[in-house]
């Protein structure tokens, strides 16, 4: 990572050994095939290095059934649909770390190479007027096919000098490239071909980072100093095809590739002062300089700077306080840079080249507690201010798209409690994390205040686990709470929300020194309502009609065995 943070990897490591780890797993959902799934990690000193690989690989098949409503104004019923919606995964990841002292310090070299494959089939019969069982007027399918290679390589040296100043230099250059299609047919009645289109995206893209840092690493007094360049770049092309049912075109976008590319500088300056032996003040400032540009357009230069003051008080061995505010600067998706479009909702977005990362300034206090040897609670309440913030809208040329748009405010509580239950049964842990959020934002086409884009305003997890005393044997139950997701478009508005959904799983290793788990993920089905208003010709004027879709995915099953070696 080149901001410099760790990665927690699951690698053991014994002198003058070769240790590895391993996990076979099996999953079905519903009706469907059960697909294999295999893990893997191995550690060993080769010509002088230490190194790790690693090998992850995910296969999943699952389908998904709805009823889809529709309504006019009024509430009267127009149509009714049925859909069924069968999609399969295919993953697999390769990744490896080696790391020996090389030129007075420790260098650190890594890789990833993914190959990520998504499909999709969406059938829906319209049933008009009719109940679910009636025969079907009308037919659209949907053929969706996701494929994707990605990976990264990067380099990680660093020397510590005797007097504690410590120099590091990162490299890290990633890529991706994706292509994205939907295949589509409606019929008329039944049988009879209205209509058929083909879209299609491509995009490649690529980052390249050179990092550097020197800071002092003990004493009362520990700066730090660095500087970081990066070069982005981001290519993609969007083509759609509509034609009618005797094949005559009636729409037409030539893949037309549009070409972001950004050069970014960062220097940076921290101090960590050891004011007391309880009290800790982290104090720091960055300054941002990129440069954006499209492939024949003009190019716009930005400067941002981003301070930040920590403190940090321990009251005692189990009790820890902190405060910090800092300014904080969003991550621009180049892909908003150019079209894009939804096969399935009917839907095409402008691209956007004059977008601008959002900014935040955020306030937060926190503390944690720890108590007994496995106890524990933090909680972080925060504000935060944010500036440019991106939502759709209508572009100056007309179409729907992203742009930066106003301000918004956002607060909220993050809570995590790990709570043993011993005196209940010995053994147990209740794990439970609570997220509340809030927002405030106007609302540039009606006016309203509201939510942010794709906001959730809570979640909620529980997870009981118990760890059977004088056996190997556990089981457990975790819980993920109901929701509700709110998006915005021109003229239209959603919700779409979730019901509770409980895992139940069961482990041990009480058989060939190997753990198995059996886990029913969805144990009480999932449900889901994806609730849409229409109006025209945007949300600030009449409410035309709405559309629910009542959606529901079966339980799944898994099993894992793992070992190490």
């Amino acid at each position: 990572e080149a901001s410099g943070q760790s990665v927690i990897a699951n690698v053991v490591r014994l002198q003058g050994k070769s240790t590895g780890t391993w996990a076979l797993e099996a999953r079905r959902v519903g009706n469907n095939k059960i697909l294999p799934m295999l893990d893997a990690t191995y550690a060993t000193k080769l010509m002088g290095w230490d190194t790790s690989f690693q090998l992850d690989t995910f296969f999943l098949a699952t389908n998904r059934d709805a009823v889809n409503t529709r309504r006019d104004a009024a509430g009267a019923l127009t149509s009714r649909t049925v859909e069924d919606r069968q999609e399969d995964e295919r993953d697999a990841t390769l990744s490896f770390d080696a790391g020996r002292d090389a030129f007075g310090g420790r260098l650190q070299i890594n890789g990833r190479l993914a190959r990520l494959v998504w499909f999709g089939d969406t059938d829906q019969l319209g049933l008009g007027l009719g109940e679910v069982g009636d025969p079907a007027q009308d037919h659209f399918f949907n053929h969706h096919d996701w494929k994707d290679w990605e990976g990264e390589v990067g380099a990680d040296w660093s020397r510590t000098n005797a007097s504690g100043w410590k120099w590091r230099l990162i490299g890290l250059h990633t890529f991706e490239d994706w292509t994205e299609t939907d295949d589509f047919l409606s019929e008329d009645p039944v049988g009879s071909l209205t209509e058929s289109g083909h879209f299609r995206s491509d995009e490649t893209s690529s980052e390249t980072i050179l990092r550097t840092t020197y800071g002092l690493t003990q004493g009362t007094l520990k700066p730090e100093f660095g500087i970081e360049g990066a070069l982005n770049s981001l290519t993609r092309s969007l083509e759609i095809a509509i034609a009618d049912g005797a094949g005559a075109p009636t729409y037409a976008l030539p893949a037309d590739a549009v070409t972001v590319k950004e050069a970014r500088a960062e220097a940076f300056a921290n101090l960590v002062w050891q004011a007391t032996p309880k009290l800790t003040m982290d104090i720091g400032s960055k300054l941002e300089i990129s440069r954006i540009s499209t492939e024949g357009g003009s190019g716009e230069t930005l400067t941002y700077l981003k301070p930040s003051l920590g403190l940090t008080y321990t009251a005692t061995k189990q009790l820890q306080f902190g405060l910090k505010a800092e300014r904080l600067l969003g991550q621009l998706d180049f892909s908003d840079f150019a079209a894009s479009a939804d096969a399935i909702d009917d839907r095409v977005f402008a691209g956007n080249p004059n977008l601008r990362p959002d900014r935040t300034d955020r306030l937060e206090a926190k503390m944690n507690y720890t108590f007994g040897e496995r106890g524990a609670f933090t909680t972080t309440l925060y504000h935060e201010w944010k500036d440019d913030v991106i939502e759709r809208t209508i572009l100056e040329g007309g179409g729907e798209g992203l742009a930066n748009i106003g301000s918004a405010r956002r607060w909220g509580m993050d809570a995590e409690l790990n709570l043993p239950i011993d005196v209940i049964l010995k053994g147990g842990l209740l794990e439970a994390n609570v997220y509340l959020f809030r927002e405030h934002f106007l609302d540039p086409i009606t006016g309203d205040i509201r939510q942010r884009n794709g906001f959730t305003p809570s979640a909620i997890q529980i997870n009981f686990r118990h760890d059977i005393p004088n056996t190997l044997w556990a089981w457990g139950v975790e819980h993920h709470s109901n929701f509700t997701e709110f998006y915005y478009f021109i003229n239209e508005r959603e919700e779409f929300s979730g019901n509770n959904s409980f895992n139940v799983f069961v482990e041990t290793s009480q058989f060939l020194g190997v753990k198995t788990s059996l886990v029913a993920y969805d144990f009480n089905g999932r449900h889901y309502e994806r609730q849409r208003y229409f109006y025209s010709p945007t949300r600030g004027d009449a409410f035309v009609g709405s559309e629910l879709q009542r959606r529901t995915r079966d339980m799944g099953i898994k099993l894992v065995i793992s070992g190490q070696f």
